[in-house]
Protein backbone atom coordinates (compact mmCIF):
# COMPACT_ATOMS: atom_id res chain seq x y z
CA UNK A 1 0.00 0.00 0.00
CA UNK A 2 1.36 3.53 -1.06
CA UNK A 3 2.05 6.19 1.67
CA UNK A 4 -0.60 8.44 2.92
CA UNK A 5 0.65 12.53 3.34
CA UNK A 6 -1.56 15.18 3.56
CA UNK A 7 -1.15 18.78 5.03
CA UNK A 8 -3.54 21.36 5.19
CA UNK A 9 -3.09 25.46 5.49
CA UNK A 10 -5.76 26.97 7.88
CA UNK A 11 -4.84 30.23 7.11
CA UNK A 12 -5.46 29.71 3.50
CA UNK A 13 -8.84 31.52 2.13
CA UNK A 14 -9.61 27.89 0.79
CA UNK A 15 -11.77 25.99 2.62
CA UNK A 16 -9.77 22.83 5.11
CA UNK A 17 -12.47 20.58 3.76
CA UNK A 18 -11.36 21.53 -0.06
CA UNK A 19 -7.94 21.34 0.29
CA UNK A 20 -8.43 18.00 1.64
CA UNK A 21 -10.87 17.03 -1.24
CA UNK A 22 -8.24 18.33 -3.84
CA UNK A 23 -5.11 16.64 -2.42
CA UNK A 24 -7.08 13.35 -2.36
CA UNK A 25 -8.53 14.14 -5.48
CA UNK A 26 -4.83 15.40 -7.09
CA UNK A 27 -3.61 12.11 -5.75
CA UNK A 28 -6.11 9.71 -7.30
CA UNK A 29 -5.62 11.57 -10.56
CA UNK A 30 -1.91 10.66 -10.33
CA UNK A 31 -2.28 7.24 -9.62
CA UNK A 32 -0.70 7.46 -5.87
CA UNK A 33 -3.48 6.39 -5.02
CA UNK A 34 -4.38 3.31 -6.22
CA UNK A 35 -7.71 1.30 -7.03
CA UNK A 36 -9.55 0.06 -3.65
CA UNK A 37 -6.91 1.04 -1.54
CA UNK A 38 -8.49 1.91 1.96
CA UNK A 39 -8.48 5.83 2.86
CA UNK A 40 -7.18 6.89 6.51
CA UNK A 41 -10.83 7.04 8.69
CA UNK A 42 -12.12 10.13 9.72
CA UNK A 43 -10.98 9.66 13.08
CA UNK A 44 -7.33 9.06 12.41
CA UNK A 45 -7.02 12.52 9.78
CA UNK A 46 -9.01 14.29 12.22
CA UNK A 47 -6.53 13.76 14.65
CA UNK A 48 -3.51 13.49 12.22
CA UNK A 49 -4.79 17.73 11.19
CA UNK A 50 -5.82 18.71 14.35
CA UNK A 51 -9.39 19.39 12.72
CA UNK A 52 -13.25 17.85 13.80
CA UNK A 53 -14.65 15.51 12.20
CA UNK A 54 -17.25 16.94 10.23
CA UNK A 55 -14.53 18.51 7.97
CA UNK A 56 -13.20 15.04 6.99
CA UNK A 57 -16.73 13.92 6.53
CA UNK A 58 -17.46 17.07 4.30
CA UNK A 59 -14.67 16.60 2.28
CA UNK A 60 -14.99 12.57 2.14
CA UNK A 61 -18.85 13.02 0.91
CA UNK A 62 -17.65 15.45 -1.58
CA UNK A 63 -15.74 12.38 -3.03
CA UNK A 64 -17.86 10.05 -3.05
CA UNK A 65 -20.63 12.68 -4.84
CA UNK A 66 -17.59 13.09 -7.50
CA UNK A 67 -17.20 9.54 -8.06
CA UNK A 68 -13.45 9.43 -6.22
CA UNK A 69 -14.23 6.88 -3.49
CA UNK A 70 -16.64 4.37 -2.69
CA UNK A 71 -17.74 3.82 1.00
CA UNK A 72 -18.32 0.42 3.05
CA UNK A 73 -20.73 0.66 6.10
CA UNK A 74 -18.63 -0.71 8.70
CA UNK A 75 -15.18 -0.95 6.73
CA UNK A 76 -14.13 2.98 5.61
CA UNK A 77 -13.90 4.51 2.57
CA UNK A 78 -11.86 3.31 -0.78
CA UNK A 79 -10.53 4.66 -3.80
CA UNK A 80 -12.96 3.54 -6.70
CA UNK A 81 -12.00 1.32 -9.62
CA UNK A 82 -10.86 2.15 -12.85
CA UNK A 83 -14.29 1.32 -14.80
CA UNK A 84 -16.14 2.84 -12.12
CA UNK A 85 -14.66 6.03 -12.44
CA UNK A 86 -14.25 6.30 -16.18
CA UNK A 87 -18.09 5.25 -16.37
CA UNK A 88 -20.67 6.14 -14.04
CA UNK A 89 -23.89 8.29 -14.10
CA UNK A 90 -23.73 12.06 -13.06
CA UNK A 91 -24.80 12.71 -9.44
CA UNK A 92 -28.71 12.81 -8.73
CA UNK A 93 -27.97 16.64 -7.61
CA UNK A 94 -26.14 17.22 -10.90
CA UNK A 95 -28.55 16.34 -12.96
CA UNK A 96 -31.23 18.29 -10.91
CA UNK A 97 -29.19 21.06 -11.49
CA UNK A 98 -29.62 21.08 -15.30
CA UNK A 99 -33.19 20.50 -15.25
CA UNK A 100 -34.14 23.30 -15.21
CA UNK A 101 -31.10 26.44 -15.05
CA UNK A 102 -28.10 26.12 -17.23
CA UNK A 103 -25.49 25.03 -15.39
CA UNK A 104 -24.33 24.19 -11.55
CA UNK A 105 -21.39 26.76 -11.28
CA UNK A 106 -18.41 26.55 -9.30
CA UNK A 107 -19.47 28.10 -5.49
CA UNK A 108 -18.80 31.49 -4.61
CA UNK A 109 -16.02 30.40 -2.74
CA UNK A 110 -14.08 29.32 -5.60
CA UNK A 111 -15.64 32.33 -7.94
CA UNK A 112 -14.32 34.41 -5.49
CA UNK A 113 -10.39 33.60 -5.54
CA UNK A 114 -10.21 31.58 -8.58
CA UNK A 115 -11.15 32.29 -13.20
CA UNK A 116 -14.23 31.67 -13.79
CA UNK A 117 -15.12 30.32 -17.84
CA UNK A 118 -18.77 30.48 -18.65
CA UNK A 119 -19.08 27.98 -21.60
CA UNK A 120 -22.21 27.00 -20.41
CA UNK A 121 -24.80 29.96 -20.60
CA UNK A 122 -26.80 30.61 -23.52
CA UNK A 123 -27.39 33.99 -23.12
CA UNK A 124 -25.44 37.11 -23.77
CA UNK A 125 -22.85 38.73 -21.67
CA UNK A 126 -23.50 41.98 -20.19
CA UNK A 127 -21.72 44.28 -22.19
CA UNK A 128 -23.63 43.38 -25.73
CA UNK A 129 -26.96 43.97 -23.43
CA UNK A 130 -29.63 46.80 -25.09
CA UNK A 131 -29.10 48.46 -21.43
CA UNK A 132 -28.86 51.96 -23.28
CA UNK A 133 -32.27 51.19 -25.31
CA UNK A 134 -34.43 49.79 -21.92
CA UNK A 135 -33.27 52.70 -19.94
CA UNK A 136 -34.82 54.96 -22.35
CA UNK A 137 -37.60 52.85 -23.21
CA UNK A 138 -38.93 52.25 -19.02
CA UNK A 139 -39.65 56.73 -19.17
CA UNK A 140 -41.47 55.90 -22.59
CA UNK A 141 -42.88 53.01 -20.90
CA UNK A 142 -43.92 54.64 -17.62
CA UNK A 143 -45.07 58.10 -19.20
CA UNK A 144 -47.47 56.02 -21.81
CA UNK A 145 -48.93 53.56 -19.06
CA UNK A 146 -48.26 54.73 -15.33
CA UNK A 147 -49.98 52.69 -12.48
CA UNK A 148 -52.23 50.47 -15.13
CA UNK A 149 -49.16 48.67 -15.75
CA UNK A 150 -48.68 46.96 -12.53
CA UNK A 151 -52.25 45.71 -11.67
CA UNK A 152 -53.21 42.29 -13.19
CA UNK A 153 -53.57 42.17 -17.06
CA UNK A 154 -55.27 39.47 -19.25
CA UNK A 155 -54.10 36.15 -19.22
CA UNK A 156 -53.62 35.57 -22.79
CA UNK A 157 -51.36 38.40 -23.05
CA UNK A 158 -50.78 42.17 -23.67
CA UNK A 159 -53.56 42.95 -26.90
CA UNK A 160 -51.34 45.81 -28.75
CA UNK A 161 -48.19 43.52 -28.01
CA UNK A 162 -50.07 40.10 -29.65
CA UNK A 163 -51.26 42.41 -32.30
CA UNK A 164 -47.89 43.57 -33.31
CA UNK A 165 -46.33 39.84 -32.94
CA UNK A 166 -49.55 38.78 -35.67
CA UNK A 167 -48.79 41.51 -37.91
CA UNK A 168 -44.58 41.07 -37.37
CA UNK A 169 -45.33 37.13 -38.58
CA UNK A 170 -47.35 37.52 -41.31
CA UNK A 171 -43.71 38.98 -43.04
CA UNK A 172 -41.91 35.81 -41.98
CA UNK A 173 -44.62 33.22 -43.41
CA UNK A 174 -46.75 32.66 -40.60
CA UNK A 175 -50.04 33.93 -40.75
CA UNK A 176 -51.61 33.83 -37.36
CA UNK A 177 -54.34 35.46 -35.78
CA UNK A 178 -53.13 37.17 -32.33
CA UNK A 179 -56.01 35.09 -30.67
CA UNK A 180 -53.63 32.14 -30.93
CA UNK A 181 -50.87 33.91 -29.51
CA UNK A 182 -50.54 33.16 -25.94
CA UNK A 183 -47.94 35.33 -24.13
CA UNK A 184 -45.24 33.73 -21.29
CA UNK A 185 -42.65 33.88 -19.41
CA UNK A 186 -39.97 32.43 -21.40
CA UNK A 187 -39.88 29.73 -23.36
CA UNK A 188 -39.69 27.30 -20.43
CA UNK A 189 -42.85 28.63 -18.93
CA UNK A 190 -44.64 27.49 -22.79
CA UNK A 191 -42.91 24.23 -22.65
CA UNK A 192 -44.49 23.86 -18.96
CA UNK A 193 -47.63 24.62 -19.83
CA UNK A 194 -47.88 22.42 -22.89
CA UNK A 195 -46.68 19.22 -20.50
CA UNK A 196 -49.45 20.47 -17.86
CA UNK A 197 -52.38 20.71 -20.11
CA UNK A 198 -51.75 18.44 -23.28
CA UNK A 199 -48.55 15.92 -23.18
CA UNK A 200 -49.11 14.78 -19.73
CA UNK A 201 -52.21 13.05 -20.46
CA UNK A 202 -52.20 9.21 -19.46
CA UNK A 203 -50.49 6.94 -21.76
CA UNK A 204 -48.81 10.46 -24.01
CA UNK A 205 -46.19 9.56 -26.05
CA UNK A 206 -43.32 11.76 -27.36
CA UNK A 207 -40.55 11.77 -29.84
CA UNK A 208 -37.28 14.17 -29.31
CA UNK A 209 -34.49 14.32 -31.19
CA UNK A 210 -31.41 11.88 -29.12
CA UNK A 211 -29.34 14.52 -27.97
CA UNK A 212 -32.17 17.39 -27.53
CA UNK A 213 -32.65 20.27 -25.14
CA UNK A 214 -32.07 18.98 -21.51
CA UNK A 215 -34.87 21.58 -20.10
CA UNK A 216 -37.01 20.01 -22.01
CA UNK A 217 -36.14 16.23 -21.82
CA UNK A 218 -35.97 15.97 -18.05
CA UNK A 219 -39.87 17.79 -17.86
CA UNK A 220 -41.27 14.97 -20.53
CA UNK A 221 -39.28 12.28 -19.17
CA UNK A 222 -41.42 12.81 -15.83
CA UNK A 223 -44.45 13.09 -17.45
CA UNK A 224 -44.88 10.75 -20.76
CA UNK A 225 -43.52 7.90 -22.27
CA UNK A 226 -40.29 9.44 -24.85
CA UNK A 227 -39.01 8.03 -28.11
CA UNK A 228 -35.43 9.64 -28.76
CA UNK A 229 -34.46 10.01 -32.71
CA UNK A 230 -31.02 10.08 -33.99
CA UNK A 231 -30.04 13.61 -34.55
CA UNK A 232 -28.32 14.03 -38.41
CA UNK A 233 -26.18 17.05 -39.64
CA UNK A 234 -29.31 18.56 -41.23
CA UNK A 235 -32.63 16.98 -39.06
CA UNK A 236 -33.57 13.74 -37.30
CA UNK A 237 -33.17 10.60 -39.12
CA UNK A 238 -36.94 10.26 -41.12
CA UNK A 239 -36.80 6.58 -41.83
CA UNK A 240 -36.30 6.10 -37.62
CA UNK A 241 -38.61 8.59 -37.01
CA UNK A 242 -41.26 6.93 -39.46
CA UNK A 243 -40.41 3.72 -38.00
CA UNK A 244 -41.69 4.95 -34.62
CA UNK A 245 -44.45 6.88 -35.70
CA UNK A 246 -46.13 3.70 -37.75
CA UNK A 247 -45.37 1.43 -34.32
CA UNK A 248 -46.73 3.52 -31.99
CA UNK A 249 -49.51 6.17 -31.16
CA UNK A 250 -47.27 9.20 -30.76
CA UNK A 251 -49.45 12.13 -29.46
CA UNK A 252 -46.30 14.77 -30.06
CA UNK A 253 -42.68 15.79 -31.63
CA UNK A 254 -40.86 18.15 -29.68
CA UNK A 255 -37.80 19.95 -31.72
CA UNK A 256 -35.31 23.07 -32.31
CA UNK A 257 -35.58 23.65 -36.40
CA UNK A 258 -32.93 25.89 -36.19
CA UNK A 259 -29.26 25.68 -34.20
CA UNK A 260 -30.53 22.83 -31.99
CA UNK A 261 -29.48 22.40 -28.62
CA UNK A 262 -26.76 20.89 -28.25
CA UNK A 263 -25.87 19.84 -31.81
CA UNK A 264 -26.35 23.64 -33.13
CA UNK A 265 -27.45 22.03 -36.48
CA UNK A 266 -30.11 23.25 -38.76
CA UNK A 267 -32.95 21.29 -40.42
CA UNK A 268 -33.04 21.11 -44.52
CA UNK A 269 -35.60 22.67 -46.18
CA UNK A 270 -37.07 19.11 -47.58
CA UNK A 271 -36.55 17.66 -43.87
CA UNK A 272 -38.90 20.07 -42.57
CA UNK A 273 -41.41 19.12 -45.69
CA UNK A 274 -41.22 15.21 -44.58
CA UNK A 275 -42.08 16.41 -41.15
CA UNK A 276 -44.76 18.41 -41.64
CA UNK A 277 -46.34 15.42 -43.95
CA UNK A 278 -45.22 12.81 -41.81
CA UNK A 279 -47.60 14.50 -38.76
CA UNK A 280 -50.36 14.81 -41.02
CA UNK A 281 -50.24 10.81 -41.74
CA UNK A 282 -50.18 10.14 -38.53
CA UNK A 283 -52.12 12.61 -36.99
CA UNK A 284 -49.87 13.67 -34.14
CA UNK A 285 -48.82 17.44 -33.57
CA UNK A 286 -45.24 18.95 -33.62
CA UNK A 287 -44.20 21.34 -30.87
CA UNK A 288 -41.02 23.62 -32.47
CA UNK A 289 -38.85 25.15 -29.61
CA UNK A 290 -37.41 28.35 -31.26
CA UNK A 291 -34.53 30.32 -28.89
CA UNK A 292 -32.01 31.70 -31.75
CA UNK A 293 -33.58 31.80 -35.06
CA UNK A 294 -32.40 35.40 -35.31
CA UNK A 295 -28.95 34.57 -34.60
CA UNK A 296 -27.56 33.45 -38.57
CA UNK A 297 -24.61 34.06 -39.84
CA UNK A 298 -25.11 33.54 -43.59
CA UNK A 299 -26.94 36.58 -45.50
CA UNK A 300 -30.33 34.83 -44.46
CA UNK A 301 -32.34 33.83 -41.97
CA UNK A 302 -34.01 30.34 -41.87
CA UNK A 303 -37.46 29.45 -42.23
CA UNK A 304 -39.10 27.69 -39.45
CA UNK A 305 -41.15 24.70 -39.37
CA UNK A 306 -44.31 27.09 -38.50
CA UNK A 307 -44.16 28.86 -41.51
CA UNK A 308 -44.93 25.67 -43.44
CA UNK A 309 -48.28 25.10 -41.62
CA UNK A 310 -50.67 26.95 -43.31
CA UNK A 311 -53.53 25.86 -41.57
CA UNK A 312 -52.03 26.17 -37.85
CA UNK A 313 -53.54 22.85 -37.31
CA UNK A 314 -50.00 20.81 -36.49
CA UNK A 315 -47.88 22.71 -35.22
CA UNK A 316 -47.46 24.61 -31.80
CA UNK A 317 -44.45 27.24 -32.04
CA UNK A 318 -42.96 28.36 -28.86
CA UNK A 319 -40.51 31.10 -28.79
CA UNK A 320 -38.17 32.79 -26.24
CA UNK A 321 -36.65 36.59 -26.60
CA UNK A 322 -34.57 36.02 -23.02
CA UNK A 323 -31.74 34.15 -25.34
CA UNK A 324 -31.31 37.00 -28.26
CA UNK A 325 -32.21 40.44 -26.07
CA UNK A 326 -31.73 40.21 -22.33
CA UNK A 327 -32.17 36.87 -19.79
CA UNK A 328 -33.47 38.88 -17.26
CA UNK A 329 -36.60 40.15 -19.93
CA UNK A 330 -38.70 36.73 -19.31
CA UNK A 331 -40.63 36.99 -22.31
CA UNK A 332 -41.56 34.66 -25.24
CA UNK A 333 -44.86 33.86 -27.00
CA UNK A 334 -46.89 30.85 -27.95
CA UNK A 335 -48.59 30.10 -31.20
CA UNK A 336 -50.71 27.07 -30.88
CA UNK A 337 -53.79 25.93 -32.79
CA UNK A 338 -57.76 26.59 -32.32
CA UNK A 339 -57.86 23.24 -30.55
CA UNK A 340 -55.83 23.81 -27.68
CA UNK A 341 -55.66 27.61 -27.15
CA UNK A 342 -57.97 27.60 -23.95
CA UNK A 343 -56.60 24.80 -22.40
CA UNK A 344 -53.27 26.76 -22.90
CA UNK A 345 -54.98 29.84 -21.47
CA UNK A 346 -56.25 28.15 -18.55
CA UNK A 347 -53.24 27.02 -17.59
CA UNK A 348 -51.53 29.96 -18.04
CA UNK A 349 -53.65 32.09 -15.61
CA UNK A 350 -53.51 28.98 -13.23
CA UNK A 351 -49.19 28.75 -13.91
CA UNK A 352 -49.10 33.02 -12.58
CA UNK A 353 -52.20 34.69 -13.92
CA UNK A 354 -50.39 36.41 -16.23
CA UNK A 355 -47.08 37.46 -17.52
CA UNK A 356 -45.70 41.32 -16.30
CA UNK A 357 -47.69 44.47 -17.96
CA UNK A 358 -44.29 46.17 -17.16
CA UNK A 359 -42.40 43.48 -19.38
CA UNK A 360 -44.84 43.16 -22.01
CA UNK A 361 -44.94 47.16 -22.81
CA UNK A 362 -41.53 47.13 -22.80
CA UNK A 363 -40.98 44.29 -24.92
CA UNK A 364 -44.25 46.12 -27.14
CA UNK A 365 -42.14 49.28 -27.15
CA UNK A 366 -38.39 47.36 -28.41
CA UNK A 367 -39.96 45.36 -31.31
CA UNK A 368 -42.40 48.19 -32.26
CA UNK A 369 -39.62 51.39 -32.27
CA UNK A 370 -37.72 48.36 -34.23
CA UNK A 371 -34.56 48.35 -31.84
CA UNK A 372 -34.69 44.62 -32.28
CA UNK A 373 -33.22 45.02 -35.82
CA UNK A 374 -29.72 47.18 -34.75
CA UNK A 375 -29.55 44.59 -31.68
CA UNK A 376 -29.81 41.46 -33.51
CA UNK A 377 -27.63 42.86 -36.08
CA UNK A 378 -24.77 43.36 -33.40
CA UNK A 379 -25.80 40.09 -31.95
CA UNK A 380 -24.85 38.15 -34.76
CA UNK A 381 -21.57 40.11 -35.82
CA UNK A 382 -20.50 39.76 -32.68
CA UNK A 383 -21.29 35.87 -32.20
CA UNK A 384 -20.16 35.17 -35.44
CA UNK A 385 -16.85 36.49 -34.82
CA UNK A 386 -16.67 34.35 -31.83
CA UNK A 387 -17.92 31.10 -33.16
CA UNK A 388 -14.82 31.75 -35.29
CA UNK A 389 -12.50 32.15 -33.01
CA UNK A 390 -13.81 29.18 -31.20
CA UNK A 391 -13.55 26.92 -34.62
CA UNK A 392 -9.86 28.37 -34.44
CA UNK A 393 -8.93 27.12 -30.96
CA UNK A 394 -10.65 23.86 -31.50
CA UNK A 395 -9.16 23.31 -34.99
CA UNK A 396 -5.71 24.15 -33.16
CA UNK A 397 -6.24 21.53 -30.25
CA UNK A 398 -5.14 17.69 -30.81
CA UNK A 399 -7.94 16.51 -28.61
CA UNK A 400 -11.55 18.59 -29.44
CA UNK A 401 -13.21 17.66 -32.53
CA UNK A 402 -16.36 19.92 -33.39
CA UNK A 403 -18.84 17.65 -34.94
CA UNK A 404 -21.06 19.73 -36.81
CA UNK A 405 -20.17 23.24 -38.27
CA UNK A 406 -22.34 25.81 -37.52
CA UNK A 407 -23.90 28.18 -39.40
CA UNK A 408 -25.65 30.07 -36.53
CA UNK A 409 -26.75 29.95 -32.99
CA UNK A 410 -24.52 30.29 -30.20
CA UNK A 411 -23.82 26.25 -29.31
CA UNK A 412 -20.72 23.47 -30.16
CA UNK A 413 -21.09 19.91 -30.31
CA UNK A 414 -17.67 18.96 -29.55
CA UNK A 415 -16.43 15.15 -29.42
CA UNK A 416 -13.73 14.39 -26.92
CA UNK A 417 -10.78 11.95 -27.56
CA UNK A 418 -11.21 8.02 -26.77
CA UNK A 419 -11.58 7.27 -22.99
CA UNK A 420 -12.87 10.42 -22.08
CA UNK A 421 -15.78 10.61 -20.41
CA UNK A 422 -17.88 13.90 -20.55
CA UNK A 423 -18.96 13.40 -16.84
CA UNK A 424 -15.77 13.23 -15.75
CA UNK A 425 -14.08 15.79 -17.98
CA UNK A 426 -17.20 18.38 -16.62
CA UNK A 427 -16.37 17.95 -13.34
CA UNK A 428 -12.63 18.11 -13.64
CA UNK A 429 -12.94 21.19 -15.65
CA UNK A 430 -15.18 22.77 -13.45
CA UNK A 431 -12.83 22.43 -10.30
CA UNK A 432 -10.23 24.71 -12.43
CA UNK A 433 -12.99 27.29 -13.19
CA UNK A 434 -14.08 25.98 -16.41
CA UNK A 435 -17.89 25.28 -17.04
CA UNK A 436 -19.34 22.31 -19.91
CA UNK A 437 -22.26 20.82 -20.27
CA UNK A 438 -21.25 16.85 -20.39
CA UNK A 439 -23.05 15.33 -23.02
CA UNK A 440 -25.22 12.75 -21.24
CA UNK A 441 -27.91 15.54 -20.07
CA UNK A 442 -29.40 15.75 -23.58
CA UNK A 443 -29.70 11.94 -24.11
CA UNK A 444 -32.48 10.08 -22.50
CA UNK A 445 -30.68 6.87 -22.29
CA UNK A 446 -27.19 6.25 -21.15
CA UNK A 447 -25.05 7.99 -23.79
CA UNK A 448 -22.73 10.83 -24.70
CA UNK A 449 -20.44 10.03 -23.15
CA UNK A 450 -17.89 10.89 -25.66
CA UNK A 451 -19.84 14.24 -26.35
CA UNK A 452 -20.06 18.06 -24.61
CA UNK A 453 -21.38 20.80 -25.36
CA UNK A 454 -19.98 24.43 -25.66
CA UNK A 455 -21.74 27.95 -25.81
CA UNK A 456 -19.83 30.76 -27.17
CA UNK A 457 -22.77 33.65 -26.19
CA UNK A 458 -21.10 34.54 -22.60
CA UNK A 459 -17.19 34.50 -23.72
CA UNK A 460 -14.92 37.06 -24.95
CA UNK A 461 -11.69 35.80 -27.37
CA UNK A 462 -9.72 35.35 -24.25
CA UNK A 463 -12.01 33.62 -22.05
CA UNK A 464 -12.33 31.44 -25.11
CA UNK A 465 -8.47 30.88 -25.37
CA UNK A 466 -8.11 30.49 -21.76
CA UNK A 467 -11.18 27.83 -21.45
CA UNK A 468 -10.21 25.81 -24.23
CA UNK A 469 -6.39 25.85 -23.15
CA UNK A 470 -7.60 24.93 -19.94
CA UNK A 471 -9.87 21.92 -21.42
CA UNK A 472 -6.50 20.53 -23.26
CA UNK A 473 -4.98 20.45 -20.06
CA UNK A 474 -7.68 19.04 -17.98
CA UNK A 475 -7.91 15.66 -21.03
CA UNK A 476 -4.04 15.16 -21.15
CA UNK A 477 -3.85 14.89 -17.43
CA UNK A 478 -6.92 12.73 -18.13
CA UNK A 479 -5.30 10.39 -20.63
CA UNK A 480 -2.32 10.10 -18.54
CA UNK A 481 -4.13 8.78 -15.68
CA UNK A 482 -5.71 6.29 -17.81
CA UNK A 483 -2.39 5.36 -19.21
CA UNK A 484 -0.95 5.46 -15.98
CA UNK A 485 -3.70 2.54 -14.49
CA UNK A 486 -3.30 0.94 -17.80
CA UNK A 487 0.31 0.27 -17.03
CA UNK A 488 0.10 -0.94 -13.24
Amino acid sequence: MKKFDLTVDKKSPIPVYKQIYECIKNKIDRAELVENQKLPSIRQLSIKLNINNLTILKAYNLLESENYIYKKQGTGAFVKKKEMLLYFTPPKELMESFQYHEAESPSSEYKKYHMFIDFVSGSPSKDILPYDEFKELTKVVFEKNGAEMFGYHDTQGYKRLRCFLSRKLEKQGISVSDKNIQITSGSQQGIDILIRTLVSKRNNKIITGNPTYHGALNNFKKECKVFGVSVEKDGFDMKELEEILSTENINFIYTMINYQSPTGICWSEEKKKQLIKLAEKYNTYIIEDDCLSEIYFGDKQKSTLKSLDKDNTRVIYIKSFSKVIMPGLRMGYMIVPDEFIDQVVTAKFTSDISSSGFEQRMLFEFLKDDYISDHFKKLRKIYKARYEFTLDQINKSKYLDLVYPIQGGVHCWIRLPDKINSNIFFIKCRSKGVSILPGTVFFFEQMGHEYFRLSFASVNENEIKNGIDTMNKVIEEMLYYNQSKENL
